[in-house]
């Protein structure tokens, strides 16, 4: 993928809503690399309120990675119904789209799971952390659900944060997916020190902790 076909392909979006901006869903497919000016348009394009990006592996989900700093929402979805069911979802408020942007994480319900995934190469702070255990809040103020969290190559957190997660999140049960050895042992770390209160499992593949939560939680 291409500048060239990021420019088509917005403006082939513009004439096929002349009436203003929609959600939008795009189907990549096996798309082998997106190009450093491609990745930039999509990050500024607003054509759309917001964008769901469908593809058929975790591969399309690391290509597409970058999209979640773009000016508008932007979540990777690998079936088509859970992208539509979150394109028709209820529109959020700008400020709190704004608000959001702030935020080192995204955070979105998937079925009965709450999904948080960190930016990429985080380091995160107290306040960090309160502004998860805020949004959560929001989101479930009368459930207690399974939580996904995917650390996304994350450096550090700090003991304060940690002490937050363990002592203020109303969860289930937390599967935290992880890219390699560092990331685990923030989690065996996690577990030996702040003994969370519900059950915490480390897993390098988001499938196997999907799985886990869905079946033991269901």
């Amino acid at each position: 993928m291409e500048a060239e076909d990021v420019h088509s392909t917005i403006a082939a979006v513009a004439d096929a809503s002349p009436a203003g901006k929609r959600p939008l869903l795009v189907h990549i497919g096996l798309v082998e690399q997106i190009t450093v000016g491609a990745k930039q348009l999509l990050i500024e394009d607003t054509c759309s309120t917001r964008t769901a990006v469908v593809g058929v592996d975790e591969v399309g989900k690391v290509l597409t990675a970058f999209n979640y700093r773009s000016a508008t929402p932007s979540r990777y979805f690998v079936e088509e119904s859970d992208a539509v069911a979150w394109l028709t979802q209820e529109a959020v408020p700008e400020s709190a789209i704004r608000a959001a942007a702030a935020e080192p994480f995204t955070a979105d319900m998937r079925g009965e799971i709450l999904w948080v995934q960190w930016q990429a190469d985080e380091s995160v702070t107290d306040a960090d952390a309160s502004a998860l255990l805020e949004r959560a809040r929001q989101m479930i103020p009368l459930t207690c659900p399974p939580m996904l969290l995917q650390l996304n190559h994350m450096i550090s957190l700090t003991e304060g944060a940690l002490h937050t997660f363990a002592a203020g999140l109303d969860i289930a049960a937390l599967a935290i997916v992880g890219t390699g050895a560092s990331d685990k042992v923030i989690t065996a770390y996690y577990k030996m020190l702040h003994h969370p209160p519900y059950p915490t499992r480390y897993f390098e593949s988001v499938r196997d902790a999907q799985d886990w939560l869905t079946h033991c939680f269901q």
